[in-house]
């Protein structure tokens, strides 16, 4: 799905349980853009995506799963 434009150290998978949504990033940052999976409450797309990625670069780790809620209808605090 996504395409490193260089070596990334790591890669990170989160996924949001409220939305069901999954999220793929790099570090570091420079690495390349964070993409997402729909409807991918338990992490499953997202592992599998970041096990290819940590399989074409040596040395790369995997972080997560990691599962958390966001809040519905955050709104801005005001100053």
């Amino acid at each position: 799905m996504s395409n490193p434009q260089s070596a990334p150290e790591r890669v990170f998978v989160s996924v949001d349980e409220r939305t069901a949504r999954s999220t793929v990033s790099f570090w570091p940052t420079g690495v390349g853009e964070p993409f997402q999976f729909e409807g991918d409450g338990r992490g499953e797309s997202a592992m599998t995506e970041a096990r290819k990625i940590a399989a074409r670069f040596p040395g790369c780790t995997i972080q997560g799963p990691h599962f958390h809620t966001s809040k519905e209808g955050v709104r801005r605090r005001r100053r």
